[in-house]
């Protein structure tokens, strides 16, 4: 994974809060670029979805990675990509303060995570 980009950047955030990414994978809608399978170290029942979505405005060839709308942490994976029902957090990905945005995101996972308890 590229050290520098914003996937490395959640991964070690999440790290850093003892989530645990069990599985990366993708799907064949068109909106899903990437999502992974993340659980709590210590209680493996919690657990989410990441899904790493694409701007549905995006036109010509897309790369993967490229064109993410938003990320989206979800108890259940979403039927679609303006799926909220589940949602626990996420990050809107316009090009500013990507790092607050981070910081608000992991708080939102922590109080997934203590309200399992």
């Amino acid at each position: 994974m590229n050290k520098s980009g914003y996937k490395y950047q959640i991964e070690q955030a999440l790290l850093q809060e003892d989530w645990e990414i069990n599985v990366i994978d993708y799907n064949t809608d068109w909106w899903d670029d990437e999502h992974w399978k993340v659980a709590y170290k210590y209680n493996l029942n919690r657990s989410f979805y990441l899904c790493f979505i694409v701007d549905p405005m995006f036109e010509g060839q897309r790369k993967k990675g490229q064109g993410i709308y938003e990320i989206k942490a979800s108890t259940v994976f979403p039927t679609n990509w303006n799926d909220d029902q589940h949602t626990i957090a996420s990050i809107p990905m316009t090009k500013r303060k990507f790092d607050e945005k981070l910081k608000k995101f992991i708080v939102d996972l922590n109080v997934f995570k203590k309200d399992k308890d």
